[in-house]
């Protein structure tokens, strides 16, 4: 139970790791009933308002404030996939470029007329996604828009070429599977679309600081929807308790099965010592001092086989960490167990068993406090 919990918890905190490497920490949206914009067609100036709100989002604790203008596309290379496409100003462009695992090298596209390269925007591809399609940097590929535009004669989709300029990499394969970025120009040019954003997204020094940040801002201004990371994620978190939760009441189930051990144990030496328990009784003990000699056997034995559980899933879980001996699939963002060393763990985990065993062990202490003398040290 400890070593399976602590692998969970360990999973937990990598992902968490990852989420906070995916820059953004707070997603503020317009609320349509309460500003009359829709989603994706906001001026840029709506947000922020107030001084201060100006204040709060470039004070100390706020690492970047950027709006995002974003939009569902159909990408077209060699296959084709359904994608959504993230305009950020330059600057974002530029601090995101650290998490490229490949870029493309414009001196070796020798099949592009001189130019053509400069005048197609940029765009960068997750690497599940490349990988998936086949793409390399440097490629071309185009990007059409679900959303029908009017034309000469009829309603057409909106089309626009771009270069991939580079692979990233965050950890996170369902981001890097369906999330695209590009300059925000880029992106308004390709839905036609001029001083609009979808949302604007803050990412703070302190990752934890989130949820208390996502409260003031919205004292501010209730207007706007102030999701941080933990909301925007609350489904995988909800997911990962149920499912620990149900790990726990799975192997617990495991501890009341080696319990009835216990059980079994002092029954037999109940009727053992039925003659010896007798003899105690005509002495002079009474019933709950007799009861109270096999329930203290009886916690002995447990406390024991909890105290070797716990040292032994401690060194377990310290062996995963140190040696990383058991490889995962590549389907897994980690290749080794993660594990995380919790106290509560082994104090829920040693009590909830020691609770087991005590309960285990009332049953045979009543039965050797029930037992008649006359009869004991007739028959036994």
């Amino acid at each position: 139970m400890i070593v399976v919990l602590s692998v969970m918890d360990g999973f937990e905190v990598e992902l968490k790791k990852r989420l906070m490497a995916s820059d953004l920490h707070i997603l503020i949206t317009p609320k349509s009933t309460a500003t009359g914009f829709d989603r994706g067609k906001v001026p840029l100036q709506s947000f922020p308002k107030s001084a201060e709100q100006v204040k709060l989002l470039s004070g100390p604790q706020v690492k970047s404030f950027f709006p995002v203008v974003q939009a569902e596309a159909i990408l077209k290379a060699v296959k084709v996939s359904g994608v959504v496409i993230k305009g950020l100003p330059a600057a974002e462009i530029e601090a995101f470029k650290p998490k490229l695992t490949e870029t493309a090298d414009w001196s070796l596209r020798k099949n592009l007329p001189e130019g053509d390269s400069a005048r197609l925007p940029g765009v960068y591809i997750g690497q599940e996604l490349a990988f998936e399609m086949g793409i390399l940097p440097g490629d071309e590929v185009t990007f059409i828009s679900p959303t029908e535009s009017d034309g000469p004669f009829s309603s057409i989709p909106r089309m626009k070429k771009f270069l991939i300029e580079g692979i990233y990499r965050t950890g996170i394969p369902e981001q890097e599977l369906h999330t695209l970025f590009a300059l925000d120009s880029a992106v308004r040019s390709f839905l036609r679309q001029s001083n609009v954003v979808s949302h604007w997204e803050v990412v703070l020094k302190d990752f934890d600081e989130a949820p208390a940040f996502a409260r003031q801002l919205e004292k501010l201004d209730p207007n706007f929807s102030y999701q941080d990371w933990i909301q925007l994620n609350s489904h995988l978190f909800a997911s990962l308790r149920l499912e620990r939760f149900a790990m726990f009441v799975s192997l617990a189930f495991i501890i009341i099965v080696a319990s009835f051990n216990i059980i079994t144990t002092l029954t037999l030496m109940v009727l053992e010592k039925k003659r010896e328990i007798s003899i105690l009784k005509a002495m002079g003990a009474k019933n709950h001092e007799i009861g109270a000699v096999f329930l203290s056997e009886g916690l002995f034995i447990g406390g024991v086989g909890v105290i070797l559980g716990l040292v032994l899933g401690f060194g377990i879980c310290l062996s995963l960490r140190k040696w990383q001996f058991i490889t995962l699939p590549d389907v897994y963002y980690d290749r080794t167990l993660p594990v995380s060393f919790l106290p509560q763990y082994y104090l829920i985990i040693g009590f909830s068993a020691i609770v087991i065993v005590l309960i285990a062990c009332i049953y045979p202490s009543q039965r050797a406090s029930q037992v008649d003398p006359l009869l004991g040290i007739r028959y036994g």
